[in-house]
């Protein structure tokens, strides 16, 4: 019988028995075939042997004195580093209650003895080739789940150059609404970082999340350039929202947003569809509290408290205290609780106009 490994590093195998001479008749009939070995006369000194090198397959007693076999195997079992290296016992075992507890302990196999040489050698060479392909298959799910990595943050690069490129042709169309924008999508990812400090959001809102909703949010009126009008929320009627809304959202899913995905167009997309959606459900569209995404409570808030502090045709500008206080005032109404209380945290050092 033949191994397949001529080409290439032979498989180690570790040897683990207080018999010496139960050691030296494996290991013959294991270098004779052509693999590496190292042997142990205890746990402590089988733990000591793999610090130096790691094993393919481990070869162990069951019955052995201070550390046994199974309490070997469990505490490889329980270290992610020599979990995965298959564990077979060399015993004779008498009762199916001791094997049973050899296989909870995560052994793999059993060799009796005596020893028959090519039992040992089906068993050990197929034992390795179980693992061999795992570890082959281990690396094919890494490299696959890389090449996966890579291709999604190509993706999400290109979505993020595609809506900086959307906001640039907006902010040249009309400066005055871009520096609205702009202060919407630097008071969006502020608020954003504030907010992952709170135990509610610390795993909802990521490092992506807030660098995509500094883009994002720069879009989120994207539907007012679409119907060629420079009217804002504050005082819109409901129906001239729904159309903004509707004619915003329609763009967006002409870029391939997916409100359901993750990344920065498809946040443009939950912002471009929500953002006038208000927390008591008296917006549109008629969401309310939790219904409504993340990233679209958060830019209603710094939206409207840009649209209130700064001059428009028809209104004098608020302070930036009497913009907090109309933020505050409709809390729980028009905008989430959660993000008005992190709001008042953060709003000086907000940009305003």
């Amino acid at each position: 019988m033949g191994t397949e490994h001529t080409n290439k590093k032979a498989p180690m195998i570790l040897i683990v028995d207080d018999i010496s001479v139960n050691v030296t008749i494996l290991e013959n009939i294991l270098t004779h075939e052509g693999y590496d070995t190292m042997t142990a006369l205890s746990v402590q000194e089988a733990l000591s042997q793999m610090k130096k090198t790691m094993p393919d397959l481990i070869l162990s007693d069951l019955s052995m004195p201070e550390v046994d076999g199974l309490e070997f195997c469990r505490m490889l079992k329980s270290d992610q580093n020599t979990r995965e290296i298959p564990f077979i016992f060399i015993t004779v075992l008498n009762t199916s209650k001791e094997k049973e507890e050899a296989f909870l302990a995560g052994a793999v196999d059993f060799i009796p003895k005596p020893f028959d040489n090519v039992e040992v050698l089906m068993r050990v060479s197929n034992h390795l080739s179980i693992y061999r392909l795992r570890q082959e298959m281990t690396d094919y799910n890494r490299m696959m789940h890389k090449l996966v990595e890579d291709q999604k943050n190509l993706i999400e690069k290109t979505h993020v150059n595609v809506l900086r490129a959307l906001n640039g042709l907006l902010k040249k169309k009309d400066p005055q609404r871009g520096t609205h924008r702009s202060h919407v999508g630097y008071n969006s990812k502020l608020l954003a970082q504030g907010l992952q400090f709170s135990p509610r959001y610390e795993n909802v809102i990521t490092d992506e999340f807030v660098e995509a909703i500094g883009i994002a949010a720069r879009l989120h009126d994207v539907g007012k350039f679409v119907r060629d009008e420079a009217a804002t929320a504050i005082g819109e009627e409901r129906d001239d929202i729904k159309s903004c809304v509707e004619e915003g959202r329609a763009l967006m899913e002409e870029f391939g947003a997916e409100p359901e995905e993750d990344g920065a167009l498809s946040m443009a997309q939950q912002i471009v569809s929500c953002c006038y959606a208000r927390f008591d459900g008296s917006g549109y569209p008629a969401l309310s509290g939790g219904e409504i995404p993340l990233a679209a409570r958060i830019v209603a808030v710094v939206d409207d408290f840009d649209e209130v502090t700064a001059s428009g045709e028809e209104r004098k500008a608020l302070s930036v205290e009497e913009g907090v206080e109309h933020i505050t005032k409709n809390s729980g109404v028009l905008y989430d609780p959660d993000v008005v209380r992190v709001f008042h945290k953060l709003f000086g050092r907000m940009r305003t106009n």
